[in-house]
């Protein structure tokens, strides 16, 4: 079983990498949490984004830890955790985590609307609830 720790007072819980996804996408199973003053620094950030459709920065990295669809690799230690809207890559939607080994933990670094990380290596794909390893 992944190791679960108490959480710092300083962070939300989010989400979670569970057992199964880490395994197929070769990472660590984790609590995903953000620090309460980097939701401040979203909610300033992407006021304009996130106003008009009602949500608050932590229901807006909640919604899309919830529905990912894709997670790639990026650099130093970190994944990225995509939301494509139906294939449409303008709508993708990316949250960047860094692991906290010290802690356990994925931290969410950045949550941004971009328009293409097809560069950067694919480690687990939701395909019916498969991992992109398992399909021919």
């Amino acid at each position: 079983m992944a190791k679960q720790n108490k959480i710092p007072e300083k962070f939300s819980k989010v989400g979670r990498i569970t057992m199964t996804i880490a395994r197929q996408a070769h990472i660590k199973a984790a609590d995903i949490v953000v620090d309460k003053n980097h939701l401040v620094h979203i909610e300033n950030k992407h006021k304009n984004q996130l106003q008009p459709l009602g949500l608050s920065a932590f229901d807006y990295v909640k919604i899309v830890l919830a529905q990912f669809t894709e997670i790639r690799e990026a650099e130093r230690n970190a994944v990225l955790i995509v939301k494509q809207n139906q294939g449409r890559p303008k709508d993708t939607v990316v949250i960047e985590l860094t692991l906290n080994d010290k802690l356990h933990l994925w931290e969410v670094r950045t949550a941004q609307p971009r328009s293409d990380v097809s560069d950067k290596k694919l480690l687990w794909r939701k395909e019916n609830g498969k991992s992109v390893k398992d399909l021919p």
